[in-house]
């Protein structure tokens, strides 16, 4: 048979498997860990706020039902009230609203005519709707003032002029409030002092910043004072709200000195004792327009670091931390925005990045101005809205550990999500989004987004249940937009920005406000987000999903019957609560949060000569993870940690086999050291984890996060001879079975492609492999230039990295009209558990070539070798030679190992395994350039020695598998007859594997 022309490709089984959807290794994908479960997901949009109580919790409150925030806004629990306790009243220039709490806020001869009852009547309905207030106290009421002055908020920004008066003030609020509602009912409340303290807009003595920044201390001392007299300071949670996105009056961080009893102003002015109470720090974050950064703004993190560092300096270690208004001020025509969101899909995408920033940072809650177009009771909402209530659904949730990779279809697009599993109700929530700071973009990302670690609780498959907000889901805005320009309603004829989330409240005439409510029923049912489910099968523990993603979407995941195959503990050192123990030389750091990309970090306290150390505890451990910070600007050369392993904690056996991967970052200063440790031993209990000691610094190294994990190893071989799927986790919908020829081509069946296209068709394998051999056919006589195959390594199935350093051997077949290439490749990266192996693209045959085998290999199958006795028969010793290096661990073709000294051959190299094992691979490896040419691989049977397979000749081959039928001796050698041809009188041995198959 010279050929075996078309008839091949027409005679195997064209019947596809459903298979994961391919995507293209350049594109966008994100990969989680249900096993790696860190963080609780908390609440992040809680809050609400309300400028002014009056106009939305008073008369329109009024016969709401109940459940209107349960059914509507689950997401809200806390309704900030804004200069709540004064600052204005009708009547007095420049006021339009009545925030004094008297009868009379005009009359100066009584300061003690207490009127609460609007305040409480806002409050009643707060409290009706199961939520709790946020009360800001101030600003100061006009008639407490000596010379108060409005400004452009409309409060009064002079300081009172008895604070004793204003401390009675506040008292008799809070106690007519504890009497109103009951202590256990105003103890869940939460207070504040002040809007923006250090705003000249909101407070400002009219002096100078420094006599400002006094009055505002005071102000807060007495107000503190005064709440816990009425409450109990126990029973108290009162923070205060800065600016700091931007530079303010005087700077915010001498308030967190204050507060902390630091410094020289660090005494109350109310008690003449250190420091104040304090339970919360909160900021103001805008952008100046959709994706455009306040001139001399700081990122949010940087905003709430800023805070941060400066309390945990002061040793205040357990504040909260929120975002009490924000989001953006103006719209695209520089217009301002009601309530500071745009109604366009941008918005959605924006909050889902939001709100994945809040967890990385643990930001406590950001409260919103509004949530709908009517900013609370009824109207269309907002596709923030619909992130809230998604975001709300992961509440509860461990974070998913994730990583990304690839590169977006547009360079600015920002693909990326938050992960979260619940195993109380065996739930995973995925937020995906595609998020672009320019509005105008309209590229969208099909991303990859895989779930590994991940099995069903019944059954083989998962149900998935799946949102999307984007402009054609879950969003009324594309259609008002082509509504209003069909109507041609210009853009002076709004208030505030075209762009803003309340329509009709930003439309001046009255006809168009008519005209939208017309309208309004078709918009709320095109603002409903309305699910799909399907059942999704789960293949070797993973699950990969390929949203697709418009401009600006989110799409969100709810998947049910998932369970996680294995646990692995993550240790973000927030505190020591998951390590067993550890040494007292170390301290957590919280400080350079934002340079160093970690929150809270392990370091020790001094750098003396005394090892420190932490101590982990997993029954079963696998592997471990660990992220080093190493501040390489002061200390260049790296000095690594030591990981040791025990059963019992007691005895402990160092653990050379980890590999590493080196990241800069502050700037350069720094380099991230991310430690990987693989097969940890048999039975592993307890990691420990010890600091070098010395160096220049004690604050180098640092740790910033710790994985220990029991997940399985996928440690058995796997020879796939290509009958069916079975065996892979994954494979690309153009590859089908070609059974026929089988006796011509020495194999009953194959995988081949279905057409020669440029996208590659591939399979792909779930294991902990360490070396691949691949036997691959190809018709040599129709195509004589052999394309070969390409193999790719991954941790997660989705970082692929290609593998190079393969070598192959040729055999022709099927009377020389075919070529048998057999392909090994050694040596796997440190971590791999995924192996993807690429079929070449184009060529002239779609039967060309075929996939006949594909074996791999893992170290699950221990290297007999590594504790054999090692001789030799001759060894030159003169240039550093020796016998024993030839199973050192050391499994490379460079200058080491075993050499003879030009000796006549044979000569020969051996192992002694001590007692009789069993065995069917040999790993050889010689050295690069100087491979033995004739040798021998022998094992001694007891009173013999015999040949494993027929003598090697003519071998040019660094590195070479030997495979052979098991066989059992107590030793084995490799016994060299000729040398390569450039030395054709020397040996060279570097490195001997021995494998049981």
């Amino acid at each position: 048979m010279a050929s075996l022309g078309c008839s091949l490709a027409l005679s195997g089984s064209l019947l596809l498997i459903p298979a994961e959807p391919s995507f293209a290794a350049s594109g966008p994908s994100l990969s989680f860990d249900l096993s790696a479960q860190g963080r609780t997901i908390h609440n992040a949009f809680s809050d609400i706020n309300a400028w002014d109580y009056e106009i939305d919790w008073t008369t329109k409150a009024v016969g709401k039902p109940a459940n209107t925030f349960a059914t509507h806004y689950p997401f809200v629990k806390n309704v900030q009230f804004m200069t709540a306790t004064g600052g204005c009243y009708v009547g007095y220039p420049g006021c339009s609203a009545n925030r004094d709490l008297f009868a009379d806020p005009s009359d100066r001869t009584t300061l003690t005519d207490y009127d609460f009852s609007r305040l409480i009547g806002a409050l009643h309905h707060v409290v009706d709707q199961g939520l709790k207030p946020h009360i800001k106290t101030g600003n100061i009421p006009m008639k407490l003032s000596d010379a108060p002055e409005v400004g452009v908020m409309e409060a009064n920004l002079k300081p009172p002029s008895d604070y004793n008066q204003y401390y009675a003030y506040i008292k008799a609020l809070a106690d007519a409030l504890v009497a109103e509602f009951g202590l256990a009912e105003v103890k869940t409340w939460t207070w504040g002092v002040f809007t923006e303290y250090e705003n000249p807009e909101w407070f400002d003595d009219g002096v100078s910043p420094a006599s400002t920044q006094t009055a505002f201390f005071k102000i807060y001392d007495y107000t503190v004072a005064a709440l816990e007299a009425a409450i109990g300071a126990s029973n108290l949670t009162v923070g205060a709200h800065s600016m700091t996105v931007t530079e303010g009056l005087w700077d915010e961080l001498a308030f967190i000195d204050h507060v902390a009893g630091v410094g020289p102003n660090g005494t109350n002015y109310k008690t003449g004792l250190p420091g104040t109470q304090i339970d919360f720090l909160t900021v103001s974050f805008y952008d100046l327009k959709p994706g455009v950064r306040m001139p001399g703004g700081k990122s949010l993190v940087d905003t709430i670091e800023t805070l941060r560092k400066r309390a945990v300096a002061n040793g205040l270690e357990n504040l909260k931390y929120g975002i009490d208004e924000g989001r953006i001020n103006s719209g695209s025509d520089s217009k301002a925005l009601y309530s500071r969101i745009v109604a366009h899909s941008f918005q959605g995408s924006s909050d889902a990045k939001q709100f994945k920033t809040m967890l990385d940072w643990s930001i406590d809650w950001f409260s919103a101005w509004g949530l709908s177009t009517e900013a609370i009771w009824g109207g269309v909402p907002a596709v923030s809205t619909h992130i809230a209530n998604l975001g709300y659904r992961m509440v509860g949730d461990k974070r998913l550990e994730g990583s990304f990779s690839g590169a977006p279809a547009d360079p600015s697009n920002e693909v990326n999500g938050v992960a979260g599993y619940n195993a109380a109700s065996d739930t995973v929530h995925l937020m995906i989004y595609n998020h672009n700071n320019d509005m105008s973009r309209t590229t969208a990302e099909t991303p990859a987004v895989t779930l590994r670690n991940i099995a069903p609780v019944a059954g083989n498959a998962v149900t998935v249940k799946k949102w999307i907000v984007d402009d054609s889901h879950g969003n009324f805005w594309p259609t008002w937009w082509n509504d209003k320009a069909n109507r041609g309603i210009p853009d002076t004829a709004y208030s505030w920005s075209k762009y803003t989330m309340e329509v009709p409240k930003s439309l001046k005439n009255t006809a168009d406000q008519n005209y939208w409510y017309s309208r309004e029923a078709d918009y709320k049912g095109l603002a409903t987000l309305t699910p799909v489910t399907t059942t999704v099968p789960v293949v070797g523990n993973q699950l990969t999903l390929t949203p697709e993603l418009d401009h600006h979407a989110v799409v969100f995941y709810e998947i049910t019957n998932a369970r996680s195959v294995g646990t692995t503990v993550v240790d973000e050192l927030d505190d020591w609560s998951k390590a067993q123990s550890h040494t007292s030389g170390l301290v957590l750091d919280k400080s350079n949060a934002s340079a160093l990309g970690d929150r809270t970090r392990a370091t020790r306290a001094n750098n003396g000569t005394t090892p420190q150390a932490i101590i982990y505890r997993l029954d079963g451990a696998t592997r471990f993870k660990l992220n080093g910070l190493f501040a390489t600007d002061e200390e260049p050369v790296i000095r690594n940690f030591k990981f040791y392993t025990s059963t019992d904690g007691a005895n402990w056996t160092q653990h050379d086999g980890w590999g590493y991967a080196d990241s800069p970052i502050n700037e350069g200063y720094w380099t991230k050291r991310v430690y990987t440790l693989t097969k940890l031993a048999d039975p592993t209990n307890y990691v420990k984890v010890e600091f070098p000691t010395g160096g220049a610094v004690a604050y180098s190294p640092q740790i910033g996060q710790v994985q220990i994990s029991d997940v399985p190893w996928n440690s058995a071989p796997i020879i796939d001879e290509m009958n069916d799927w079975t065996k892979t986790s994954a494979h690309s919908s153009g590859l089908v079975f070609d059974t026929a020829h089988g006796a011509a081509l020495g194999d009953s069946s194959r995988a081949m492609r279905t057409s020669t296209g440029s996208t590659p068709e591939y399979v792909i394998y779930r294991s902990e492999a360490t070396d691949i051999q691949l036997t691959a056919l190809y018709a040599t006589d129709n195509e004589p230039g052999i394309r070969n195959f390409k193999f790719y390594a991954a941790k997660d199935g989705v970082m692929w990295e290609e593998q190079q350093g393969w070598h192959y051997a040729d055999l022709p077949i099927n009377e020389g009209a075919w070529t048998k290439r057999v392909y090994t490749l050694g040596k796997l990266p440190t971590g791999t558990r995924f192996v993807k192996v690429e079929f070449p693209t184009g060529g002239t045959l779609v039967y060309s070539p075929q996939l006949s085998q594909v074996k791999l290999n893992t170290a699950s199958m221990a290297n007999l070798a590594k504790d054999a006795a090692a001789s030799a028969s001759n060894t030159d010793t003169a240039n550093g030679y020796a016998a024993e290096k030839v199973n050192d661990g050391a499994a490379t073709t460079d200058w080491s190992g075993w050499a003879t000294d030009g000796t006549a051959l044979p000569q020969w190299v051996q192992l002694d395994f001590g007692a009789a094992k069993t065995f069917g691979r040999v790993e050889l490896y010689t050295t690069s350039g100087y491979a033995i040419k004739d040798y021998q691989i022998q094992y001694w049977n007891g009173s013999a020695w015999v040949d494993c397979l027929p003598a090697i000749t003519d071998n040019t081959f660094d590195h070479r598998t030997h495979t052979f039928s098991a066989v059992t001796g107590s030793k084995l050698r490799v016994l060299g007859t000729s040398g390569p041809t450039n030395q054709p009188d020397y040996l060279r041995v570097n490195e001997i594997e021995v494998y049981a198959e």
